[in-house]
């Protein structure tokens, strides 16, 4: 009789890595699905809320792989650490065309259910680039924090000079808190609402 094996889809990887992380010390503060980045060039899949955002990224079996070149750019620019979890088929490509700071998490299927081995730990990214981390906030969040930072903007203004203009003044680290703080936020208030 031949052996069947499961071929690990995205939905089934991100459900176990939530309860992965869920599990993990230190856990995370919270854990988002689906963040949209960039001005929504990109849509990071899981992102773990520490004292820094951690970005983790998802290819499945069946995903293409190559396309997390050009997502990785757009996600090292907004996130101070990543990870790239995957299935053993894909892990010599990623170790090869990633950048080093990338973490690399490998999803195992034991049947009865997904664990997880790392191949490489992420590290602190050099390529974080304030301005466009900023750009995972709306219109009125970039607002709100320049008010809180004491940053002037002309209310005319738009996303991307709002962001230009914080992004210029402010320290990677206030950016990041005052990121995390105002997606919390948000997310809080979407949540109540439904």
């Amino acid at each position: 009789m031949e052996e069947i094996i499961a071929m690990l889809k995205d939905a089934e990887i991100r459900n176990a890595l939530v309860q992965h992380l869920n599990g993990r010390f230190p856990r995370p503060s919270h854990i988002l699905q689906e963040l949209h980045v960039h001005n929504g060039n990109a849509i990071a899949d899981v992102v773990a809320f520490y004292k820094q955002m951690h970005c983790y990224e998802i290819k499945g079996e069946t995903d293409s792989i190559q396309r997390i070149i050009k997502q990785a750019e757009i996600f090292s620019h907004s996130f101070p650490k990543l990870t790239l979890v995957l299935t053993t088929k894909h892990i010599r490509w990623a170790l090869r065309n990633l950048p080093e700071y990338w973490g690399v998490l490998v999803a195992i299927d034991k049947g009865d259910r997904v664990i997880f081995k790392y191949e490489r730990k992420a590290t602190n990214n050099p390529d974080f680039v304030t301005d466009k981390a900023l750009m995972m906030l709306w219109r009125q969040e970039l607002l709100d924090v320049s008010d809180k930072m004491g940053v002037f903007q002309k209310k005319s203004g738009n996303r991307n000079d709002f962001a230009k203009t914080l992004g210029s003044i402010v320290t990677k680290s206030d950016a990041l808190a005052q990121i995390q703080s105002a997606i919390l936020k948000r997310t809080n208030v979407s949540l109540r609402q439904t």
